[in-house]
């Protein structure tokens, strides 16, 4: 029975939130499909599932791939309150999408209340040098500030994607009640 994958002991719902644009779709994609979608339609919501390995575990994700219309915050309220992981993300092209993670993790504080919240932060697009607005430096000082993992990453390239995942399931372990 050589080549069978064992049955993840463990499933999490991660959520992934950030501006219209930043790049969800591109990553959640990438990471589950192995494909970079050249043409991205806007979604209320995308459902990916994919199976790692995490410590020599087999680990099941579902990757909820959230709109980023700010219109709809009841919809991000629900994913906040009921996911267990989360990564945030801006585009490295766009100082908006930066300053707009911020008011999106106070969010996340109220909405779950004092505990720790296990999250990523992610710029995204670190292909597209020519065009950056936001340094690596200011997103490496937001993480330190939000005491999360930062990683800018290439979509197109898979430049750290799968990091991102295995970054965030590690944040929830290690944030998880023994």
């Amino acid at each position: 029975m050589a080549g069978l994958v064992p049955r993840p002991a463990k499933g999490y719902r991660v959520v992934l939130l950030g501006s219209v644009a930043v790049g969800k779709t591109s990553l959640a994609t990438q990471f589950a499909c192995g494909s970079f979608p050249e043409q991205c339609e806007p979604s209320v919501e995308d459902l990916f599932s994919k199976v790692i390995e995490v410590n020599s575990a087999p680990v099941l994700l579902e990757i909820v791939d959230t709109v980023g219309a700010e219109h709809l915050v009841t919809l991000k309220d629900l994913y906040i309150k009921n996911s267990d992981g989360f990564v945030v993300l801006y585009s490295v092209c766009s100082e908006a999408s930066f300053e707009a993670v911020r008011p999106l993790r106070e969010r996340m504080g109220r909405l779950r209340g004092p505990k720790a919240v296990p999250l990523v932060l992610v710029g995204t697009k670190a292909d597209l040098d020519a065009e950056r607005q936001v340094l690596t430096a200011q997103g490496r000082a937001l993480a330190r500030e939000w005491r999360c993992p930062f990683l800018e990453v290439t979509a197109k390239s898979k430049l750290m994607v799968d990091q991102v995942f295995t970054q965030v399931v590690r944040e929830m372990e290690a944030l998880a009640p023994a």
